[in-house]
């Protein structure tokens, strides 16, 4: 394809041909130039490198990571016996946002280059980069040409655990810190040490300490291999929008991950199940941390529609499945009254045999638009919506409590560090 450069004499030569009636021989000029610019157009075609002249390769650490920038790196490499001139163009997915994915680069013969650049998911679940676009300029930069370098891959963006503070499935100092300040972590008993300054004196061991003839205490930990379920409510309840573009489903499924890496590394066993209309997909309890992958990639696949959820289906495939009982951990919202009273039957059938909790992910928004001033007219509407939507929480916060169901409705930037402190103080205190 020409340049702008072929442009620029063409241009140059039409410039000429509006002073050819003034000027003799102008014409002549003209055509010669045209002509001129014509075969040099034509030799540097024939000298632009092709496609075999470059070859490339991306480098992407999967999974990707939703809502946090991801680096992507891609090599091109020369092959072409001169230096080249090149622009090159990635093709992250439509769903991500990028910058720096296009740059202009010039490599040596034989010479290597890097286009480095950042990619941030704005959805979970499968996506696929496309082809790597090159365009090469000849040696006169009159002619170019353009192809594609098959790097085209699939690639699966998981929630963002980063943001995870050291030892955050641990609890603060980590496994057996509270024991060793003398706190009751669980009912499980690991080892007898010597008895330190502040601990409990129930836990001392009078026997050891008559043989030992020094306090000794019982060190008792958390009990293992308890089973946990992550019940995602993908239907309607979940699907809103917040401030930062994510959706209340996103916060949820962030948190759900935290809680299922914090009782992997306590021992416990960790399945997931997904609804909406219907129950949707299961995954079953498993332990250990190598088995987070697969909740992981079923997580990462959580889709909110706008449809009722069936919290019957969902709560029946559940029993059917879990018969010791578990903490069931119920990731919804309760700003629906006639929706609120349908969980509220169920979940207190289900608390006869399980520990149940129903998360509630609130959006601070709602509140401060309950809270602000309104000046006009459409402002005092919102407020008025909002206490109305508060009203029927607090409402359904109440009832499910005084049935026994205990409730943690948290704003949802809030909801991954309060899930994960519910699920270590049922823990420490043997609750399950």
């Amino acid at each position: 394809m020409p340049t702008t450069r072929f442009a620029a004499l063409l241009a140059a030569g039409a410039l000429l041909a509006l002073a050819a009636p003034a000027v003799p021989g102008a014409g002549r000029a003209v055509l010669a130039l045209d002509a001129a610019a014509a075969l040099a157009w034509l030799v540097d075609r024939l000298r632009t490198p092709g496609p075999g002249s470059v070859e490339a390769a991306r480098r992407v650490r999967e999974p990707l990571s939703a809502f946090a920038p991801n680096a992507v790196e891609v090599e091109v490499a020369s092959r072409a016996p001169r230096a080249l001139d090149l622009e090159v163009a990635d093709s992250p997915p439509a769903a991500f946002e990028a910058r720096g994915h296009r740059a202009r680069l010039r490599l040596a013969s034989g010479g290597r280059a890097h286009l480095a650049y950042r990619a941030t998911p704005r959805e979970r679940g499968r996506f696929a980069f496309g082809d790597l676009h090159v365009r090469a300029a000849g040696p006169w930069g009159l002619a170019a040409r353009q192809w594609r370098i098959p790097l085209g891959r699939e690639v699966a963006v998981y929630p963002d655990l980063r943001t995870l503070a050291p030892g955050a499935g641990a609890g603060p100092g980590g496994p057996g810190a509270a024991a060793r300040h003398g706190l009751s972590e669980g009912r499980e008993f690991e080892a007898l040490r010597p008895y330190l300054p502040g601990d409990d004196v129930r836990t001392v061991d009078w026997k050891a300490t008559a043989r030992r003839g020094a306090p000794v205490v019982r060190e008792l930990v958390p009990e293992r291999d308890q089973t946990m379920w992550l019940l995602l409510d993908c239907g309607r309840h979940l699907a809103s929008r917040l401030a930062d573009g994510r959706s209340k489903l996103d916060c949820a499924v962030d948190a759900a991950l935290a809680l299922a890496r914090a009782a992997a590394l306590r021992g416990d066993r960790v399945g997931a199940l997904l609804f909406g209309a219907e129950a949707e997909r299961l995954v079953a309890p498993a332990r250990g941390s190598a088995r987070l992958g697969p909740l992981a990639e079923a997580l990462s696949l959580a889709r909110a529609r706008v449809e009722e959820p069936d919290y019957a289906a969902a709560f029946d495939a559940l029993q059917a499945r879990q018969v010791r009982r578990a903490l069931v951990v119920v990731f919804t919202d309760l700003g629906d009254a006639d929706a609120s009273e349908v969980l509220l039957r169920r979940a207190v059938a289900l608390r006869s045999r399980h520990l149940t909790w129903v998360v509630a992910v609130a959006d601070s928004a709602v509140a401060d638009a309950a809270r602000a001033l309104p000046r006009t007219e459409a402002q005092a509407y919102a407020r008025l919506a909002a206490e109305r939507i508060l009203a029927e929480r607090e409402r359904s916060v109440a009832h499910l409590a005084a049935a026994g169901v205990r409730v943690l409705s948290v704003p949802a930037a809030e909801l991954r560090a309060a899930v994960v402190e519910g699920y270590l103080d049922v823990k420490r205190r043997g609750r399950l």
